[in-house]
């Protein structure tokens, strides 16, 4: 009697909250695993769940698929964290809902029916404060991805700003590696115009000593002046000769030989004698050849210079490139430096504030854990009241 009277408030009580179902009394005193699916079904819809079933409800194919056996483990498993919402200890497993019992089937509806009254009577007052919760826990989340996602791009624009420098770092350092060359060529050039002074040095030191080897005018009037009196002695001599020639005349021949070959000599010594005039001949060619040699050194060294000159003004002008671009690098530098301190700033003030939202979210977690316990203490003693109620209403 008292289970046909458990049965009759369930049913009215099914009814009443879930209009849709449509059970009746036979339906609980001999369940099935198609019935208790179909409560099951319309109990959880009615807290908003969708189920969408892979199988017509009622019908003996319920344990021919595997779909079918995987929804009905889910539909177990949702019943029972509803069920551990206020029996923490109460069970209900896939086999229960396959072969179910009388009395587990109406304890397992009755603690359902009631949690589902109570839910209906006071979900404003419970669930308004908690979507409330829920609501600011959203747009808080939103508010930390937007705060990571700007931090993200906070971190890029810094990489590429690090990226950049090192670029600027890169092309500054390819620069001073492109001047070396150049400055190692010039220092080259300097090098080589020094041996070219060197050597102009020594050429005008050639050239004063064999200035000095030639033989000058006045040396010329001393030559002169010498064969001068060379020839007076000759005379003598031809006198001293005309006066013995009456002596030997056995050596008349041996004296006109001497005196053709005196001739000669005085023909030949009326200028210079034979010695110095190769030796002014020797100089004379020498001479000529250095003027020759120094005019082409002269040449060269005009060229070499001009040349010297010319990359002494590139390299002013690599230089003064060199310290524009330096400058130019040294305020873009400065420049990326100050963005990215700045960036740094911002990242640390937006750490913060994620750190201040991440305090807010424990606290709303806190309180939705408190809210959760006073939600339990009102289903345990909803329980009771309703369960009261329902025995008065039965009697």
């Amino acid at each position: 009697m008292a289970v046909s009277a458990e049965i009759g408030r369930l049913v009215d009580q099914g009814n009443y909250l879930m209009p849709d179902i449509n059970i009746c009394q036979n339906d609980l005193a001999n369940p099935t695993e198609q019935i208790v699916t179909k409560i099951f079904v319309h109990y959880l819809r009615a807290f908003g769940f969708r189920l969408e079933p892979p199988y017509r409800i009622g019908c003996d194919l319920a344990n021919s698929s595997r779909e079918a056996r995987i929804f009905l483990i889910k539909v177990c498993r949702q019943v029972e964290r509803i069920l551990h919402i206020t029996f923490p200890n109460k069970t209900y497993t896939y086999v229960d809902i396959l072969n179910p019992a009388v009395k587990k089937t109406l304890s397992i509806l009755s603690c359902l029916f009631n949690y589902l009254a109570y839910y209906k009577m006071f979900k404003k007052n419970v669930l308004v404060p908690v979507e409330e919760d829920i609501k600011l826990k959203n747009s808080l989340t939103a508010e930390v991805k937007a705060k990571i996602q700007q931090l993200q791009q906070c971190k890029q624009k810094t990489q590429e700003s690090e990226v950049a420098i090192d670029q600027l770092k890169k092309e500054l350092q390819d620069t001073e590696a492109k001047l070396l060359p150049i400055k190692k060529s010039c220092i080259e050039k300097s090098n080589a115009l020094e041996l070219l002074d060197q050597q102009q040095t020594e050429l005008d030191k050639r050239i004063d000593h064999w200035e000095q080897l030639v033989v000058k005018d006045d040396q010329v009037n001393e030559l002169r002046e010498k064969i001068k009196s060379s020839s007076s002695h000759i005379e003598s001599c031809k006198a001293e000769l005309a006066s013995k020639e009456q002596v030997a005349n056995e050596h008349c021949r041996i004296i006109e030989t001497s005196q053709q070959i005196v001739t000669a000599l005085e023909k030949a010594t009326a200028v210079i004698p034979l010695s110095k005039l190769e030796d002014y001949k020797e100089s004379s060619k020498k001479l000529e050849a250095i003027e020759k040699q120094e005019h082409t050194l002269r040449t060269n060294y005009q060229e070499r210079r001009q040349d010297v000159e010319a990359k002494k003004q590139e390299l002013s002008l690599c230089d003064q490139q060199y310290e524009v671009m330096k400058q130019k690098h040294d305020v873009e530098n400065e420049k990326l430096q100050k963005e990215l301190e700045k960036l740094k700033v911002d990242c640390e003030k937006r750490d913060k504030g994620l750190e201040d939202l991440n305090n807010r979210l424990l606290e709303i977690d806190q309180k939705n854990s408190e809210q959760e316990k006073l939600h339990a203490i009102f289903c345990e003693q909803l329980s009771d009241a309703l369960g009261e109620y329902w025995q008065l209403s039965s009697t």
